[in-house]
């Protein structure tokens, strides 16, 4: 997100942003043209931006704001292009997977580097003061994003790539265990964050790529003479190790000194104090207005960032403060109406349902393609946890790359059979082996 901002930055001066993502994707589906989209997945993500497109011009007549419509209506463009060009970029195929994966691991290192910058300066460099969270007296860290809780679930796609490349990596040991320690730095950051739904993101997808490593594992372990045999490591280090990670997790709580630097602690004291309580009214409320906008409207929608301008002429609105809405999903069925929301919640839909028909057909898939479709339910749950959680990020490019890694994981998932060429020497006919030799 950082480093995106700084390359973006010179083109957004120039208000050439928007044109240079569209153009890529652009270059992105005509070198893909010779891929078949005829997939669900794909497809319907596909048909979602050409219906954002379509519906973009709608949405700028009925905006009360012409200037602030059009930034949002751009931003939203092109962050469906960016979902579309990762797609495509992809193209079915396994080094496309790769390709995001370390790039999903580099966003995490520069993360981590920003994070520390934060704790070590106590000062945010993307965030501008005014905010309580910000000038509290503790550091909360929040990186290139506009608060914690995008932030947290930000780290928590790249912490999923990073795992999936560490499990895909032929680069040997030091790589993984560079990988790993990249992992807990990432979650450690999360935890810092002291976001609620961050942790609960994290402790989610965490738990799909530990379900997805036992289930490949069992599906790899060989039983002929020619599997290659593996050291393990003995139970008692096994044992010696849990025992002593339990202790620390547990003084970490328990131990005065330790619980007033642990960001969960203070998490977890916090949950049932007034301010908290406040926070969620605010953000029930918020919504609750935005229902009742969407049910006095025509369904197609009250143009682009009209949110904000119905709350402030609302002359009993019910809310605490005027700010953003705090659910995309929402602000996408009131600014954009039903027809754009029902294509992205078909979207999802499509996607889950070939993870879960893949999961049941595709036994053949093997340790990749449960990997694969690891990716695709964490890349899921990142982003609708980030649509329910986030201030707004209708605009936000990493929202839409987190869909466009879904649909590319499930893409190659649905099935790797196809998507894989035949090993050298192999006839694509079953059952049937040409020789090289002469």
């Amino acid at each position: 997100m950082a480093a995106g901002d700084l390359t973006l930055f010179p083109l957004i001066q120039l208000r050439a942003a928007t044109l240079v993502i569209l153009v890529v994707a652009a270059v992105a589906l005509w070198s893909a043209r010779h891929t078949p989209w005829r997939r669900p997945a794909p497809l319907s993500l596909l048909c979602f931006a050409v219906l954002v497109a379509v519906w973009a011009p709608v949405a700028l007549l009925r905006a009360p704001d012409p200037g602030d419509g059009r930034a949002e209506v751009q931003g939203l463009v092109a962050g469906v292009a960016v979902a579309l060009t990762v797609v495509a970029l992809s193209r079915r195929s396994e080094s496309g997977l790769r390709g995001m994966r370390v790039g999903w691991a580099l966003g995490l290192g520069l993360s981590i580097l920003v994070a520390g910058y934060e704790l070590l300066t106590d000062d945010h460099l993307w965030i501008e003061p005014g905010l309580s969270w910000a000038d509290s007296h503790r550091t909360i860290v929040a990186g290139a994003f506009r608060n914690p809780n995008d932030f947290a679930i930000a780290l928590t796609a790249m912490i999923s790539g990073t795992l999936a490349w560490a499990a895909s990596t032929r680069h040997g040991r030091r790589m993984r265990a560079l990988l790993v320690v990249a992992v807990v730095l990432g979650a450690i950051a999360v935890m810092l964050t002291e976001s609620r739904s961050g942790l609960l993101t994290l402790v989610v997808v965490l738990g799909l790529h530990l379900w997805g490593f036992l289930r490949s594992r069992g599906r790899s372990r060989g039983s002929g003479p020619d599997a290659p045999v593996r050291r393990r490591p003995s139970r008692i280090v096994l044992a010696v190790g849990a025992a002593v990670a339990v202790a620390l997790a547990v003084a970490a709580f328990v131990v005065p000194a330790l619980a007033a630097h642990n960001p969960v602690a203070r998490m977890l004291a916090t949950a049932d104090q007034p301010g908290t309580a406040r926070s969620d009214q605010l953000r029930l409320d918020l919504i609750r207005a935005a229902l009742r906008y969407f049910r006095d409207s025509d369904g197609l929608g009250t143009g682009a960032a009209s949110y904000e301008v119905l709350l402030a002429a609302d002359p009993a609105p019910g809310v605490a403060v005027h700010t953003w809405l705090h659910n995309s999903f929402v602000e996408l069925l009131l600014q954009y109406g039903v027809v754009v929301a029902a294509g992205l919640g078909v979207v999802l839909v499509v996607a889950l349902l070939a993870v879960l028909r893949g999961s049941v057909r595709s036994r053949s898939a093997g340790r990749a393609g449960t990997l694969s479709r690891t990716e695709t339910l964490a890349a899921l749950v990142a982003f609708v946890a980030m649509g329910f959680a986030s201030a707004t990020v209708l605009t936000t490019p990493v929202w839409w790359l987190m869909l466009g890694q879904a649909v590319a994981s499930v893409w190659w998932a649905a099935s790797p059979e196809e998507a894989q060429p035949p090993a050298a020497g192999v006839d694509a006919t079953p059952d049937r082996r040409v020789s090289t030799s002469r």
